[in-house]
């Protein structure tokens, strides 16, 4: 329990400062707050013979987390009450687009919350998320999941022993991330990851865990796999 309060506080300071730098020039001062509790802001949604998950949206921060029970969740853990939420869900056969939308997203760049969807336990073909997010945090869930960043800083806070399927964050020309911070609570040892950054990019690899950019210790699978962001930060909790 420990190990995990820990990571998730080494990953909202480097989510913090990345954020402050970003937009250090704004009028507004960005204060980030993970709340996870939070006004239920759509009705529930069985998992039934859903295969296929689509995240989009221009919500300023989301939250994708492992649910304990059959169901799609939404909240609003948003400590700004001026902030205002839209959550649509579409289902069509046995894919699932979910959009998450804020009133006047472009012009408040404050962020003291997120809207958190819990994604249920369940193995899903694919998770996909593409959006106009400010930044955007993963945990370790229990599909196969593809990031389109689209300009969004993505946290992925993960589980070693929870973690059995691949991860793919892959930037365009279009849409590079800023940049990623992968943080996990101990040192995997079957996991194999594969990072590369855009041109001039940065890896931050203080623990020097990586060779040539990757994970040699692990076995190959699962995968994550990182390409085409400007930055990246590695962090394992059990070696700091």
């Amino acid at each position: 329990m420990r190990k995990i309060k820990g990571i998730r506080l080494l990953c909202v300071c480097v989510l913090c400062m990345v954020l402050f730098t970003a937009c250090e020039d704004e009028k507004n001062t960005l204060n980030i707050t993970r709340s996870e509790n939070g006004e239920k802001v759509h009705d529930d949604i069985e998992a039934g013979n859903i295969s296929h998950v689509n995240i989009s949206g221009n919500a300023r921060s989301v939250v994708i987390k492992q649910s304990e029970n059959n169901n799609f969740e939404f909240y609003n853990a948003d400590l700004n009450a001026d902030h205002k939420y839209e959550v649509r869900c579409d289902q069509s056969g046995s894919l699932l687009n979910i959009s998450l939308m804020m009133e006047n997203a472009e012009a408040d760049n404050n962020i003291l919350g997120s809207i958190v969807v819990y994604i249920p336990r369940k193995e899903f073909e694919k998770i996909e998320s593409a959006g106009e997010f400010h930044q955007i945090h993963f945990d370790t869930i229990h599909s196969d999941v593809f990031i389109h960043p689209d300009k969004s800083f993505v946290v992925l806070e993960l589980e070693a022993e929870q973690l059995d399927h691949n991860i793919t964050l892959e930037g365009s020309e279009s849409g590079i991330s800023p940049g990623v911070s992968v943080c996990l609570d101990k040192l995997p040892d079957n996991i194999k990851l594969n990072f590369n950054t855009t041109k001039n990019g940065t890896i931050n690899d203080p623990q020097r865990l990586l060779k040539r950019n990757r994970l040699e210790s692990g076995s190959g699978k699962p995968v994550i796999r990182i390409n085409n962001t400007k930055e990246i930060e590695l962090y394992v909790e059990e070696t700091l």
